[in-house]
């Protein structure tokens, strides 16, 4: 008897099997936050190398440069493909919180979605926009998102940073802490 009461107290440290739901935790080769060439899997939340715990499912653009109905507190998204529970660039999107900090999704800490208060890296010197931490040097400040270009705020200092392959803009503050 004593032992099924041990059994019992023990963590839940297996995988989930079936669908990706939220509150499953997954586990990266990598950072949470940074899922370029990176692959996820789903651990019991008690496992010791839990990292991040699925706040929602969605549909959402996993690219970051559009917005998403993923929550503002987001450190990462990934897509997965729920039928055979692994990495797939076609289907469902995770949004993912670290368990513990960092947080890259917070405002201007460097990841997550791109927001108001988040700080980018020169748009011309990529092939992609990067979200940099505001602590380092940085090109501009996201204002906000707007539906076109011509609705970003005008004038000096501001710019307006198409979507790729969308018909949104990024407003951004240009110079706040720009070193180059």
């Amino acid at each position: 008897m004593l032992l099924i009461v041990v059994a019992n107290l023990l963590p839940d440290t297996s995988a989930p099997t079936g669908a990706w739901k939220v509150g499953q935790c997954v586990t990266p080769a990598g950072h949470v936050g940074d899922v370029e060439g990176k692959s996820f899997h789903r651990v019991g939340c008690d496992a010791s190398d839990a990292a991040a715990k699925i706040t929602k499912m969605t549909g959402a653009s996993l690219t970051g440069m559009e917005p998403t109905d993923c929550p503002e507190d987001t450190d990462a998204m990934v897509k997965v493909d729920q039928s055979a529970g692994h990495l797939d660039l076609t289907h469902n999107v995770a949004c993912i919180r670290n368990i513990k900090a960092p947080h890259p999704g917070d405002v201007g800490q460097g990841g997550g979605l791109f927001r108001a208060g988040d700080c980018i890296s020169d748009p011309e010197a990529s092939s992609s926009l990067k979200e940099v931490p505001c602590s380092e040097s940085h090109w501009g400040t996201v204002v906000r998102w707007a539906d076109s270009a011509a609705s970003c705020p005008q004038g000096a200092g501001y710019n307006a940073v198409r979507t790729l392959g969308g018909s949104r803009a990024l407003c951004v503050r240009q110079g706040t802490g720009q070193t180059s």
